[in-house]
């Protein structure tokens, strides 16, 4: 006896809004390892709407002041918000009635993003582990996701089929990216960690040098404050915005400044012993993190 299957639910209709590195390369991803037949953009700078189209990354470009804009995403099977988090809050809410299978976000703050789509029950958080120093659609690249873990946090009130759910999850995998359900108070609590303190540490490292002024010191820069530093170079604009909506940032950074007092009060006190217990277990720890999880120069901006 033939049991009838469910087709398989594929995406051929994706709308992305914001060109920088993220939304780029989601773009260039899905023209080059999926078959998606209709890409429909959009950017407040005309310069990536430009060079999407001129790399073959575009079929349609809307405005975001165009009074069509929010109804020229209808019909798509999944709708990319690429902004920084201030930005995806205000946006979300506009799409809430619309014709959309799936909307999204790939913001590194969860929390304020499912509350400003809260009611969307075909709303998905969503963020890539993936990104760099560099920023704009120039920055891009189809192999950002290749390796790298993509957060997925699911609203309570998400009545989403699970044919559906699979199918973005298999999209996702298409570019290479390895998708992981998880809490969205758990999400910020650990990227705070592991990715907006690093940018702080950086930014703060970058500026004791740069408040010196002194040129000496720049001159003897060499390899390490520059790997440690790299990150500074992300834009300042887009860190700020995420900085301000991570909420467990400030505890982060407490924590940071505990380790760092500690690593002073031995010095002052001259505790060799307790000094070196502690680069050892952080050095242990560092020599644990398997290398090669995504391509060599990316890993800095995880937006």
């Amino acid at each position: 006896m033939h049991t009838q299957q469910t087709p398989a639910v594929v995406f051929k209709k994706i709308g992305i809004i914001g060109l920088g590195l993220i939304g780029g390369s989601l773009a260039q991803a899905f023209r080059r390892f999926v078959g998606i037949e209709r890409l429909i953009v959009s950017d407040t700078n005309p310069e990536a709407v430009q060079q999407a189209f001129d790399v073959g990354c575009a079929d349609v470009a809307v405005a975001v002041d165009d009074p069509g804009f929010v109804q020229a995403f209808a019909g798509c099977d999944v709708l990319f918000v690429c902004t920084p988090p201030s930005v995806a809050c205000e946006l979300l809410p506009r799409f809430a009635d619309v014709d959309i299978r799936i909307v999204t976000d790939v913001a590194s703050v969860k929390l304020p993003i499912l509350k400003a789509a809260s009611g969307m029950s075909h709303f998905i958080g969503g963020h890539p582990m993936a990104g760099s120093e560099g920023s704009g659609f120039e920055s891009g690249d189809t192999d950002l996701f290749k390796g790298a873990t993509y957060v997925l946090c699911v609203p309570e009130n998400s009545t989403l089929p699970g044919a559906d759910f699979d199918a973005y999850k298999r999209l996702l995998v298409s570019i290479g990216a390895k998708p992981v359900v998880m809490d969205p108070v758990a999400h910020d609590c650990r990227v705070a960690v592991i990715s907006h303190l690093p940018h702080v540490a950086a930014f703060a490292l970058s500026a004791i040098v740069a408040n010196s002024h002194d040129a000496e010191m720049r001159r003897l820069i060499g390899g390490g404050f520059r790997d440690v530093t790299r990150i500074a170079a992300s834009s300042p604009a887009l860190w700020t915005d995420i900085m301000f909506a991570s909420e467990p940032l400030a505890a982060a950074i407490d924590e940071y400044v505990n380790v760092l007092l500690r690593m002073r009060d031995f010095l002052v006190d001259g505790k060799t012993d307790d000094f070196q217990a502690l680069l050892q277990k952080a050095s242990r720890f560092r020599a644990s993190i398997p290398e090669g999880l995504r391509a060599p120069r990316h890993g800095g901006e995880e937006s």
